[in-house]
C-alpha cells in the first residue's frame, strides 16, 4: 500500500459494521475516492472528524493497489461551514453541489480546479446571505472545467460561426444554426442574452459575480437549459433539487 496525505470534501458517509464508516471523498490531489475509516465511530482520539457530508478535512489514507476501496488512517476537520447547516436553502444548494460532483466526477480522476471551485462555492454559501442564481453560476463554471460543457461559439453540427438566430440542442451538446435546426427537432430556442450571460460567468471570478444580476427571463432560460443538459448527460434525478423545489413552493 501507498500512503498519502491530502485535503478532502466528504461527499457521502454510511455506517459500516459496528465501528467504521464507508465514505466517498473528493480530494484535492487524487480526485474522488472510496474509502473505509476503520474505527472512526469509536476512536475519537484517532479521528478529529466525524466524516459528515459537506465538510472539509485533512486526511491520511492508504491507497490499495488491489481494489478501489482505500483505508483512511487519520482525518482532521478543517471546516464544517456552520451557516450552511443553519439555513435550509443553503443546505439544499450545498447538497446539490455535492450530488453533482458525486454523479459527474469519475473515481480516481484528479481535477484540482474543480476541487478549488467547490471549496469557493461552499465558503461563499457559508458567508453570504445573497445567494440568487448561485446554482446556475456553479453549473456554468463546473461544466466549463469538467470537459463536457456545451458548445456556444459555433454550430455543433456544421461548425459555422454563430451570429444571431440559434437553438440549443441537449442531445448534440450545443447551439445549432438556422441551417441545422432539422438535425434536432427538439432543440430549444435560445436568447442571445442567455448565451452572453453564460460566457460572462465563465470568464468572471466568483467574488466579482456577487453583485451580478441576471434578469428574470434569462434566469428562467438558464435554469431550463442547464438542468436539462445535465439531466440528459448524467441521467439521474437530483434529490436536493426536488427538495429545493418543494421548499420554494411552500414559501410562495
Amino acid at each position: 500500500m501507498l500512503i498519502h496525505k491530502t485535503d478532502a470534501i466528504v461527499l457521502n458517509r454510511r455506517d459500516y459494521r459496528e465501528t467504521s464508516y464507508l465514505v466517498s471523498l473528493f480530494t484535492s490531489d487524487f480526485g474522488k475516492i472510496h474509502a473505509q475509516a476503520k474505527g472512526a465511530r469509536r476512536k475519537i482520539d484517532k479521528f478529529g472528524s466525524s466524516f459528515s457530508p459537506i465538510t472539509h478535512n485533512a486526511i491520511v489514507f492508504y491507497e490499495s493497489l488491489k481494489s478501489d476501496l482505500h483505508i483512511v488512517s487519520q482525518a482532521d476537520l478543517i471546516e464544517h461551514f456552520p451557516n450552511i447547516d443553519k439555513n435550509v436553502e443553503k443546505f439544499g444548494l450545498a447538497s446539490y453541489i455535492i450530488e453533482l460532483i458525486s454523479a459527474a466526477i469519475p473515481f480516481g480522476e484528479k481535477n484540482r480546479e474543480i476541487f478549488d471551485l467547490v471549496m469557493k462555492f461552499l465558503k461563499f454559501l457559508d458567508k453570504n446571505d445573497k445567494i440568487n442564481n448561485i446554482a446556475q453560476i456553479f453549473e456554468i463554471k463546473f461544466l466549463d472545467l469538467s470537459g463536457f460543457k456545451p458548445r456556444l461559439d459555433y454550430c455543433v453540427h456544421c461548425t459555422s460561426q454563430m451570429f444571431t438566430m440559434s437553438k440549443f440542442s441537449y442531445v448534440l451538446g450545443g447551439l445549432l444554426c438556422e441551417k441545422c435546426y432539422n438535425f434536432d427537432i427538439n432543440a430549444h430556442n435560445l436568447m442571445q442574452g442567455t448565451v452572453a450571460t453564460i460566457e460572462h460567468i465563465e470568464k468572471t471570478k466568483l467574488e466579482d459575480l456577487q453583485s451580478f444580476k441576471i434578469i428574470s427571463s434569462i434566469s428562467v432560460e438558464l435554469e431550463q437549459i442547464l438542468r436539462r443538459f445535465i439531466d440528459f448527460h448524467l441521467g439521474i434525478q437530483f434529490k436536493s433539487l426536488e427538495f429545493l423545489k418543494k421548499l420554494r413552493l411552500a414559501n410562495v
